[in-house]
């Protein structure tokens, strides 16, 4: 079982008395610690309002915007990570979230010894005048097979609130789940990006509007960046086929105003046109990518694993039962991806076969006859 805290006004609340005493218990020199307490001392809050300034004096907390104020936390936070650690119980804490990890064979075994751990960690917190929020933690069973909707006790208080369990639990960004399917997460993806875009529309259009290079910046720089966050987390839950079909209509936006094609144009061949890899496809090259900048794989790795990502791309592109003209003009998906070619509306048309030709007009009922016919034959 894991229980993510929300520390309510966390960087606002801290006690500064015993902040200075657990910089002595860690090894900080008495010059030091006296430093400290002269930068927190005689800081005065202000606020202009209509002309009128009210000055308050600041008795806690850790000065945000500073270059101490995170080392200061990290200082009071440190008290919390000596507690003992108990056998199947661990902390994990990242700024101001902290996770709690409990394991135990009976689900009462766990949810009893979260209780009793909470108790430690409100008794620390209660230490630096800090209090959680128990409408906001959230609580979620991660093996098990424990259904959602059971209570936890906010410590052993029996008459203290509680939590009810979540299906999914959001950390870092990330949509999390028992069974680790990420389907949660694929889905939050739509909103985050239906917003970029759909701003981005109202901007541009097929001829007119910011150029499909100016789209593709935005895309690369902006767009793929918050699609693929903590990627190497989430990326075996973008392979489910749903998860790719969800991540094509994702896509599909800025593929449109990258390629400035028709709305008619299926997504399969836009990707290809765009000369930019499928997004579920993109998201596993971002982890190759992420690994490879750690020292995980090797470079050889690397471009074996990415020819593997290309090989899937071009079967996908070439079974799939849409865009049989682009694949005449764009054969091999590699190459079109290697090949630096600036796109606009009419070099689009081309390739996709969707614009203003006869046969493409008649099919949607706009002109009379599919053939071209001379103007002065017209009569």
């Amino acid at each position: 079982m894991c229980t993510f805290l929300d520390i309510t006004g966390v960087f606002d609340n801290v006690s500064w008395t015993p902040l200075l005493s657990q910089l002595g218990k860690i090894g900080a020199s008495l010059n030091t610690t006296r430093m400290t307490e002269s930068y927190l001392k005689n800081r005065f809050a202000q606020l202009t309002l209509k002309k009128a300034k009210h000055e308050k004096k600041m008795e806690r907390g850790c000065p945000q915007g500073s270059q101490l104020g995170p080392t200061l936390w990290k200082v009071a936070m440190s008290e919390l990570l000596a507690l003992p650690q108990e056998p199947n119980i661990k902390v994990i804490a990242y700024a101001d979230d902290i996770a709690l990890l409990v394991g135990a064979a009976k689900h009462d075994t766990v949810v009893a010894r979260t209780e009793k751990y909470l108790d430690k960690i409100k008794s620390w917190a209660s230490t630096y005048n800090l209090s959680f929020s128990p409408t906001k933690t959230q609580v979620m069973s991660i093996k098990g097979g424990v259904k959602p909707g059971y209570e936890v006790g906010f410590g052993t208080d029996v008459a203290g609130p509680r939590i009810t369990a979540d299906g999914t639990v959001k950390y870092f960004g990330v949509i999390l789940d028992p069974r680790e399917g990420y389907w949660g997460h694929v889905e939050s993806l739509t909103e985050k990006s239906k917003s970029l875009y759909s701003r981005l529309r109202n901007l541009a259009s097929a001829n007119w509007g910011i150029s499909q290079l100016t789209s593709r910046t935005t895309y690369k720089g902006v767009f793929l960046p918050r699609v693929t966050y903590a990627s190497e987390i989430w990326a075996e839950g973008a392979k489910l086929k749903k998860s790719i079909k969800k991540l094509g209509s994702i896509q599909r936006p800025p593929l449109l105003a990258m390629t400035a094609a028709y709305r008619t144009s299926s997504t399969n061949c836009l990707s290809v046109v765009a000369g930019v890899l499928p997004l579920d496809l993109e998201v596993e090259k971002s982890v190759l990518q992420k690994q490879l900048k750690r020292g995980g794989i090797t470079q050889d790795q690397f471009k074996d694993h990415e020819s593997i990502i290309f090989a899937k791309w071009q079967e996908r592109y070439e079974t799939t039962d849409k865009g049989e003209w682009t694949k005449t003009m764009i054969p091999s998906v590699r190459e079109r991806y290697k090949l630096p070619m600036p796109l606009d509306h009419y070099t689009t048309q081309l390739l996709t076969g969707h614009g203003n030709f006869k046969s493409k007009l008649f099919k949607f009922k706009l002109v009379a006859s599919p053939n071209w016919v001379p103007r002065h034959l017209v009569r």
